[in-house]
């Protein structure tokens, strides 16, 4: 099973954060730490300011060589049960549900910084 220690190696290099296909963050990571439910990423901008971005803990963790994957995926919060998967899908609330509800954030390292 893999951690988010996968992300040492990402640290000081130039990163984007996309979700889905969308650039949601780009710059350098200087730091990540875990609290709770959550994981706070501070990244330093091309303009050399320090911003922070936090994202809940995700269901699934998928390493690559230069990137990782968050899912939060009902699939893969449920491990493919079905049944569970209906349930989910049923009773939660479409207006308030988090901006990556159902989707995945991929964390590449780029060159182009």
């Amino acid at each position: 099973m893999s951690t988010i220690s996968e992300l040492k190696n990402f640290l000081l290099k130039p990163v984007v954060f996309m979700l889905q296909d969308k650039t949601v963050r780009r710059g350098k990571l200087l730091l990540y730490h875990q609290h709770d439910y959550y994981i706070k990423f501070t990244i330093q901008t091309n303009k050399n300011l320090n911003k922070t971005y936090e994202v809940p803990y995700p269901y699934k963790i998928i390493p690559r060589t230069s990137q990782i994957t968050f899912s939060y995926l009902i699939e893969d919060l449920c491990k493919g049960n079905a049944n569970k998967i209906d349930f989910i899908t049923s009773v939660t609330p479409t207006s308030s549900v988090n901006k990556v509800h159902n989707k995945q954030l991929t964390i590449s390292v780029i060159d182009d910084m």
